[in-house]
C-alpha cells in the first residue's frame, strides 16, 4: 500500500498548492504524511457523515473542497470536543483516529480542467475557454519567464517548462521563443560549476528562452526550471504581461469553470431539465430574464458574482453557478443574461466526481459522498 504522502504528491501534481488564491488554506491540514494509506472518503465539507464513513470503511484520508481552517481567524481556532456536529470536534476526532484531512479548494477550481470538460459534455456542449475575473489594480493574469540555457540542455529545460504548464496561448500549447548568444560568468571558491573552472572567466554559447505562464504558477515553474537546468545558479527573469489571455483555450491554472457551445441551440425549458438532471437539483434561483433558446453557456462553481461581467462580455445565454446575490442577478438580467443559481454546495458536485475518477484511475480505494442525497456515488 502507498504512503499518504504519495497520494498527496499525486494530487498536487495536478493541483499545485501555488495555484490557490492567496487567501485560501489548502493542502494537508490534519494528519501524518508518512502513514500508510488505507482508503479515502471524498466530500464537499468536513462533516460527521464523512467522518463516520471513514471509520466504517477503515479509511484514513478525507478529501474535502471547503477549508475548515482559514488564516486570519476566518476558521476554527481551537480543537475541543463539544456537543453536536461542529468543526472543532470533527477535526479533533480526525486527529485522534489518525484520519488525515486534505483540502483542495481554489487550486482545484483553477486546475481541474478535466472535470470541467466532463461537466460541459454532460450539459450537451464542448468547453472552449474558461471564465476569469477582471484583475485587481497592479495584478496581471499572465507572466513571461526568460531564462538562459546552454545549448546542450535547451530541449530538456524547454520541455520541462511546457510540462509544468508554460507556453499556453489560446488553442496552442508549447509556445516559446529562443535566441542564441554568449553568456559569461566566473565561478568563485565555493562554487561547483557545471561548466568552467573556479576563478576563471567562462564564456558559454547559450540560448535565451522565453515563454508565458499563469500568475500564481511561479513557484511551480521556477522549481521545475531549477530541477531541469544544469547550472548551479539559474539566471531567470519574470515580467508581468499586461494583455488579457486569448478568448479561446483551456489553460491549466488560468481562470475558473468554463465557457461552452452546445451542439445545437435548445429551448430554455429543455436546458433547464438538463441542468436539473446533471446537478441533481429539483429547483434553483434564476434571474428575471429568460432567453428563448440556449446555445452558449458558462459555469463557475461556488460564488459566481465576480464572473457576471465576464459572462456578459462573452455573450453567454445562460450562466450556471452556485450563487451571485440579488444585485448581480439584477445586473445580469438588464444585459439579457440568464443566471442560474444552483446553491453553493449543489454547484460543486463535480468536485466529488472528478476526485472519484482520479482515484479510480490511480487504482486506490475511495468513496465519494453527496450529502444532499445521503448517498455514496
Amino acid at each position: 500500500m502507498p504512503k499518504l504522502f504519495q497520494i498527496i504528491e499525486a494530487i498536487e501534481t495536478r493541483l499545485p498548492l501555488a495555484c490557490s488564491e492567496s487567501w485560501d488554506a489548502v493542502g494537508l491540514i490534519c494528519g501524518d504524511r508518512n502513514e500508510t494509506f488505507r482508503g479515502a472518503v471524498i466530500g464537499v465539507d468536513l462533516t460527521l457523515t464523512l467522518f463516520n464513513e471513514a471509520i466504517r470503511s477503515k479509511s484514513n484520508l478525507i478529501v474535502i473542497h471547503h477549508p475548515p481552517l482559514f488564516p486570519g481567524g476566518r476558521g476554527i481556532t481551537k480543537l475541543m470536543i463539544k456537543e453536536g456536529e461542529d468543526l472543532q470536534s470533527l477535526m479533533l476526532k480526525c486527529f485522534q483516529k489518525k484520519i488525515a484531512v486534505y483540502v483542495a479548494h481554489t487550486n482545484f477550481d483553477r486546475c481541474a480542467i478535466d472535470g470541467m470538460v466532463a461537466l460541459a459534455h454532460d450539459l450537451g456542449g464542448t468547453a472552449t475557454s474558461r471564465m476569469w475575473e477582471v484583475p485587481r489594480d497592479g495584478q496581471t493574469l499572465l507572466k513571461k519567464l526568460v531564462t538562459y540555457v546552454p545549448v546542450t540542455h535547451v530541449k530538456k529545460v524547454r520541455d520541462a517548462l511546457f510540462g509544468a504548464g508554460c507556453g499556453n496561448i489560446g488553442n496552442y500549447d508549447s509556445c516559446g521563443f529562443s535566441s542564441s548568444g554568449t553568456g559569461n560568468f566566473r565561478p568563485l571558491d565555493s562554487a561547483t560549476p557545471f561548466l568552467g573552472k573556479v576563478g576563471e572567466l567562462q564564456e558559454v554559447e547559450e540560448v535565451r528562452f522565453e515563454t508565458l505562464l499563469v500568475s500564481g504558477m511561479e513557484d511551480v515553474v521556477i522549481q521545475t526550471l531549477k530541477f531541469a537546468h544544469p547550472y548551479e545558479e539559474v539566471a531567470y527573469d519574470l515580467y508581468a504581461v499586461e494583455q488579457q489571455p486569448p478568448a479561446l483555450g483551456l489553460v491549466w491554472g488560468l481562470g475558473y469553470g468554463f465557457v461552452a457551445e452546445l451542439k445545437k441551440a435548445v429551448p430554455y425549458s429543455v436546458f433547464v431539465k438538463r441542468i436539473k438532471g446533471v446537478f441533481r437539483v429539483k429547483n434553483f434561483l434564476t434571474s428575471r430574464f429568460t432567453p428563448k433558446s440556449v446555445r452558449k453557456i458558462a459555469f463557475t462553481p461556488g460564488k459566481g458574482s465576480s464572473f457576471v461581467k465576464s459572462a456578459q462580455a462573452q455573450g453567454i445565454d445562460v450562466f450556471v453557478t452556485g450563487e451571485v446575490g440579488y444585485h448581480a442577478s439584477i445586473e445580469a438580467a438588464r444585459s439579457c443574461l440568464n443566471v442560474v443559481e444552483l446553491g453553493h454546495r449543489e454547484s460543486e458536485l463535480y468536485f466529488l466526481k472528478t476526485f472519484e475518477a482520479w482515484f479510480k484511475e490511480w487504482g486506490i480505494r475511495s468513496k465519494a459522498i453527496d450529502e444532499r442525497l445521503q448517498i455514496i456515488l
